[in-house]
C-alpha cells in the first residue's frame, strides 16, 4: 500500500486521481479547504495559500502518517479577478497558492525512496517570467498572474533535486470540469469557454488515465514534463537551470 497526498482533491482531476488510487487499495490524504465525501479518503482541511498552513499540514502528516510515496499538486483558483487578492500573510493569493505552496510541500515533506511529485500546471507553454514582481501585484491581471505562477512551477520542476524523488510537470490542457467552465463572470467569455471545452476538451477520466500512464512512462527520469500524453521538450527556455537557481534563491527570502 502506497501513501499519496493530493492537494485540491475534492473535485476535478484531483478527485479523479484520488478515486483511482483509493480503488487500487492505497491510502489517500486529501488537503483542501472543504471536506469531500470519498469513502476511505483522509481529509485534512487547510488554506494552502498560507505558508503557515502548509507547515502545519506537513507536521500533521509526518506525525500521523510518516513518509509519503507520492505528492500530487492540483490546488488552484481558476476564477478570474480584476484586483489582487492579498492573504493574511501579506502575499498575493495566486502566487501563494499556485507556486509558494507547491514549493514548500515539494521541499519539506518527507518521502519514501522511489517517490514522485506530480505538479499539474501548464508546461510546454512559453510566457515571460516576471522576476521583478514574482507575485504579479503591480498592474495586476489574474490571467497573467496565473501564467506567471505556472512559469515559476516550470522552474521549480527543472531545478528540483531530492534523491529518490522524480518530478513530473503535467499539462492537462482543456478539461471538462465545473470550475474550468466558470472562470469568467462575463457571459460571453463563459459561452466561449463552453464552446472550447465542447470542441477540444477532455473528460476527467480520460486525463486521469493519461496521468497514470505518464507516471509509469516517466519512471526512469528524474525530471519530465508532459502535455497530456506527449513529452515536452526540456530544452525550452522556460526550464532554464540558471533561472531556476535564481528563483530558488528569491523564494527562500519569503521565509
Amino acid at each position: 500500500m502506497k501513501t499519496l497526498l493530493i492537494t485540491g482533491g475534492t473535485s476535478g482531476i484531483g478527485e479523479g486521481l484520488a478515486k483511482y488510487y483509493l480503488e487500487a487499495g492505497n491510502r489517500v490524504i486529501i488537503v483542501s479547504r472543504n471536506k469531500g465525501d470519498l469513502p476511505n479518503a483522509i481529509y485534512l482541511q487547510a488554506d494552502l495559500s498560507l505558508a503557515s498552513e502548509n507547515y502545519r499540514i506537513i507536521e500533521n502528516i509526518q506525525r500521523n502518517y510518516g513518509a509519503i510515496d507520492g505528492l500530487i499538486l492540483c490546488a488552484v483558483l481558476q476564477t478570474a479577478r480584476k484586483d489582487a487578492l492579498i492573504t493574511k500573510e501579506g502575499l498575493e493569493f495566486t502566487f501563494a497558492l499556485q507556486y509558494l505552496s507547491r514549493y514548500i510541500l515539494s521541499n519539506q515533506l518527507t518521502f519514501n525512496d522511489d517517490s514522485f511529485i506530480l505538479n499539474v500546471a501548464t508546461p510546454g507553454i512559453y510566457s515571460h517570467i516576471n522576476f521583478e514582481d514574482l507575485e504579479y501585484r503591480r498592474k495586476f491581471n489574474s490571467v497573467k498572474a496565473n501564467a506567471n505562477a505556472n512559469r515559476l512551477n516550470d522552474l521549480l520542476g527543472a531545478g528540483f533535486k531530492r534523491k529518490g524523488i522524480r518530478y513530473i510537470l503535467y499539462n492537462p490542457m482543456a478539461v471538462r470540469t465545473t470550475g474550468s467552465k466558470s472562470v469568467f463572470a462575463n457571459p460571453l467569455m463563459r459561452l466561449f469557454l463552453r464552446v472550447v471545452h465542447r470542441l477540444v476538451g477532455h473528460e476527467v477520466d480520460e486525463i486521469v488515465k493519461s496521468m497514470v500512464d505518464v507516471l509509469q512512462e516517466s519512471k526512469s527520469q528524474s525530471f519530465s514534463a508532459y502535455r497530456i500524453s506527449k513529452p515536452v521538450d526540456l530544452s525550452m527556455k522556460t526550464f532554464d537551470l540558471q533561472k531556476a537557481k535564481h528563483l530558488d534563491e528569491m523564494t527562500k527570502k519569503y521565509f
